[in-house]
Order: C-alpha cells, then structure tokens, then sequence
C-alpha cells in the first residue's frame, strides 16, 4: 500500500535517457515525492548528485536506466557510492544482463526493475527501500542516543544487560559495588540468579515473559549481594536492539537515602550539561540550516528568474487566445442574434397567418351554417309544394275518373256523341 505521507518526505533523483518515458515517470514521481530531480544521462546525474552532496541536501533514493550515453547507470552508481555508500539505489533497464545484475549488487544496488515499467511497482519498490533505510538510520540514532543517555547516567544508576536466554551481557561498576562481586563472577550466569531467594521463581519468570513480549516492566526488584544480603533497585527493564539481536536492559537506582539524594543531585548536573548541549546543537542546526538554505536559494533563483519569464510568455500567449476566443464569441453572439430575429418574424408572421385563416375557418362554419338552415327552409318548402303538387295530382286523377265516368254514360246514351 502506497503511504503517500512518508513518500512527501522524500528527495528522489531519477535518471533516464529517454525523454518520454523520464517525463511520463516524472510526472506520478512529483506528484508523491517532495522533491524531484531529473537527469538525462549517467554524466547529469552524477553531476546532479554531486551538487546536492555538497549542498548537504539529502537525496533519500536514486531510480536510474542502466544503459545511457556519456556514463551508464552502473558507472554512475560506482561514482556516487565514492560520495555516498548507504544512498538508496533502484535500476530500470530494458534487458536482464547478469553481468550489469552482479556489480548493481557488489555496489549495494537494492532492486532491479525490468521495462516496460509498471508505474506502481516502481512506486512500491522505492517506498520499501526508503523505508527500510528510514528505519535503519531511526535505529541506529536511538542506539546511538541509548548509548549517550546509558554513559550519562552510568555513575549514578545500576545498569545491566541480558540476552534472550536470560544471560548477563553487561553489568556497569554501580551494579557491580551494589552486588560486591567482580564483573567475571557476573557475566554470563543467569539474570534470575541475581534475584533474591525470597522472590518466588513464579514472579520472576512473568517478569520476564513480560518483557519478552515486547511490554516495558517498571517496579523494584529484591537482588541478593555476595552475602546474600538483600537491596532494592527501583527499575526499568525492556528491549532493544543490538547488532540485530534482541537485547534486554535493566536501568534503576538503589533504593537508600544516601543514594536518592547522590541521583537527584546528579539529575540536575546532568539535565543542566544536556540543556546547554542541546541549545548549543540547536544553534548549530540552525546554522547549517540557513547554510544550506542560502546555497539552495542561490541556485533556485536563476532557475526561478526563468521560469518566471517562461510564465510570463505563457500569460501572454494565453491573454491573446482569450482575446481571440472573445472575438470569435462576440461574432457568434451578433449571428445568433441575427437568427433569432429572423426566425421571431417568422413566427410573428406564421401566428398573423394562422389568426387569418382561423377567421377565415369561422366565416366558413357560419357561412356553411346559414347554408344548412337555407337548405333545411328549401327542403321544408319543397315538401310543401310537393304536398300541393299530389294534392292537385289526386284532384286531376278524381276528374279524370270523373271524366271516363261520365264519358262512358254519355257512350251508353248516344255512343256517337264522343265523335263529334
């Protein structure tokens, strides 16, 4: 898992020849590295490592290419490690050579990446070996200072060291006039043995199985002399490590009047010296810090002074694209009004249109309505006429049969007389 805090910590300098691929890289590496620094070939980066060596701006890892023009990663390494021997070194390359593999590894090369890169497992690989110097060097500072503080207080507390089989690796001259035994009679017997007989062995043993599991312990311990004369030490005990094995110490003081008071004084020389050396490391951290600070201004400033300028083209360059582009807007904007102009006349137009043949539709339906009742009137008055018509039908059919009526009498009294 990516710790992108711990990454931000971090000065990288990377190294390809490559101008895609350094610039592709580049761009993940500066977004999770605090720092980072390019080079296009073995000779920059050398040169670029040797700057920042003698600047003392630390360079927490270097990524490089093996094969480069003007100096290969494997020479570049082979200078840099007559500068630094413990920087951080990971190579990429294009082919797997076992030659280039074995003198990565005699110069303490710690990994070795085959392209194409995967992106996340360079990522990955940089942020486990900085991690691990990380803790390296945290460890070794922290010996270092338990070292410092185990002199400073050698004279006035009883400290004692243990293995993981409980064996006694150190005892210091306070300890040893307590037990009233030389160092030899000491050395190498077993730290419950020092424990008075009056403390079950019970007690001990979960002593021990406490520390052992990682837990600090703090209490008074019962210890027996050559005597076996008993006496008090108001102790800590927990673990540290030693040339990579595991290391109990036993820090306390002796519980008695005359050897409170002798601590208390001693705590107060020694608190008073180390006030007075961290103020003195504290100014002179600071002054290297504006050293270094100063160096790092002076050679900041010409690249600033022309990225400034660069800036300012690129403004410049900007400004007269949104020009254009509020040119080529306001143009489009003076169209677009032009159309919608266009196109509300045509509505405007349509609606007169659609008013006049709506008028027109109503005169219609009210013309056709007239029609209908005029028809309707027609059609009345053509059934009452056609009423009169069979009427005066009816009266000419009953005078006609009237007619035959009286025609055949008249032929029964004188059938001549239709003749004439």
């Amino acid at each position: 898992m990516i710790n992108k805090e711990f990454l931000k910590k971090l000065t990288i300098l990377y190294v390809e020849d490559e101008d895609l691929a350094r610039e592709k890289l580049a761009k993940t590496l500066k977004r999770l590295f605090k720092t980072v620094y390019l080079a296009p070939n073995g000779m920059e980066g050398y040169l670029q490592f040797q700057k920042l060596h003698l600047a003392k701006t630390p360079v927490d890892l270097v990524l490089s290419d093996i094969n480069m023009p003007k100096m290969s990663g494997i020479e570049m390494l082979e200078q840099i490690r007559e500068l630094d021997e413990e920087v951080p070194f990971i190579f990429t390359t294009a082919r797997s050579e076992s030659e280039n593999l074995l003198r990565a590894i005699e110069l303490k090369a710690n990994h070795y990446i085959l392209k194409p890169i995967d992106t996340e497992d360079v990522i990955l690989k940089s942020q486990e070996v900085c991690q691990k110097k990380y803790y390296e060097r945290m460890l070794t500072l922290k010996n270092q200072e338990l070292e410092q503080y185990l002199n400073a207080i050698d004279n006035i507390a009883v400290v004692l060291k243990f293995d993981e089989n409980d064996n006694i690796t150190f005892i210091n001259s306070a300890f040893l006039e307590a037990f009233e035994k030389q160092q030899e009679d000491i050395l190498e017997s077993d730290f419950k043995s020092l424990i008075h007989k009056d403390i079950p062995k019970d007690v001990i043993e979960s002593i021990l199985e406490q520390i052992k599991q990682k837990n600090k312990w703090e209490g008074e311990l019962k210890f027996a002399d050559v005597k076996e004369q008993p006496f008090y030490v108001t102790t800590n005990i927990f673990e540290i490590i030693e040339h990579e094995k595991r290391v109990f110490i036993s820090i306390g003081f002796l519980s008695t009047k005359e050897n409170l008071e002798k601590r208390e004084f001693k705590k107060k020389v020694i608190k008073n010296i180390q006030e007075q050396k961290e103020q003195v490391s504290k100014v002179k951290k600071e002054l290297e810090e504006l050293k270094v600070k100063l160096i790092k201004y002076q050679n900041i400033v010409p690249l600033l002074k022309s990225e400034l300028e660069l800036e300012k083209k690129k403004s410049h360059a900007k400004l007269q694209q949104i020009k254009h582009y509020e040119n080529e807007r306001l143009s489009l904007d003076e169209k677009q009004e032009g159309i919608l102009k266009l196109k509300n006349k045509q509505i405007e137009e349509y609606k007169d249109s659609m008013l006049k043949i709506k008028k027109e539709k109503d005169l219609l339906v009210e013309k056709m309505h007239s029609l209908e009742e005029e028809v309707l009137a027609k059609k009345v008055d053509i059934e009452k006429k056609q009423e009169t018509i069979d009427i005066k039908n009816k009266r000419i059919e009953d005078l006609n049969d009237v007619i035959k009526f009286r025609e055949a009498q008249l032929r029964e009294l004188d059938p001549n007389a239709l003749l004439s």
